[in-house]
């Protein structure tokens, strides 16, 4: 299958997740972690999504899926225990909106991958349904290698780039100031990273 790596801002986007076990709600929490507007549909529901649409964090529809639940989805999430209903659900949608089949990576058109978010850093990684547990366990690697340093490390990265923007340098030197900050040196220390910053700042 060929795709393309995207980020997607999905808050305050209507997201619909099709089911109502613990697949389905690992797929939720996902998703109110980016602030989506977040539908359930199913007969049944775990106690944990019960939960969740009591506090009013999603809304829970305790019924099989209809084709008007769909209709202003931007992604939905197809995450019942059945195969054939999550592909039945997959086909439909595919050609028209964002769908994902948690049961089988090919019936999607999109994929969504386990990731890692530090700060400003998101890293995600998908071995296309070969195997789930060793893209979890890259995952893992990362967060032990980055850091809560890494945080303000990208941020004076971001900052100092939207820096050089503002600044009228030729081309080949906030090439060489990038290429500069990359040194782990201003990733270890805070004050380092301080005086270059008011430095970049008298240009």
């Amino acid at each position: 299958m060929n795709m393309i790596s995207l980020l997607v801002e999905l808050k305050d986007r209507h997201c619909v997740v099709v089911g109502g076990g613990k697949i389905a709600y690992r797929k939720v929490m996902m998703l109110l972690e980016e602030e989506a507007k977040v539908t359930v549909i199913s007969p049944k529901a775990c106690s944990e999504i019960e939960e969740l649409s009591k506090g009013e964090k999603i809304k829970l529809i305790q019924r099989k899926a209809v084709e008007e639940d769909f209709s202003h989805a931007f992604l939905t999430i197809a995450a019942t225990n059945e195969v054939e209903e999550n592909r039945r659900i997959t086909q439909r949608l595919k050609s028209i909106s964002l769908v994902n089949d948690a049961s089988a990576y090919e019936e999607g058109n999109c994929q969504i991958p386990a990731s890692f978010k530090k700060g400003r850093l998101h890293l995600s990684v998908s071995t296309n349904g070969a195997s789930p547990k060793l893209a979890k366990r890259m995952k893992e690697v990362w967060q032990e290698k980055y850091d809560d340093n890494y945080i303000a490390y990208i941020d004076f990265l971001y900052e100092v780039r939207n820096l050089l923007k503002q600044k009228s340098l030729p081309p080949e030197v906030s090439h060489a100031i990038l290429e500069e900050i990359l040194d782990n040196a201003y990733k270890d220390s805070g004050e380092l990273r301080h005086i270059y910053y008011e430095k970049l700042l008298n240009l």
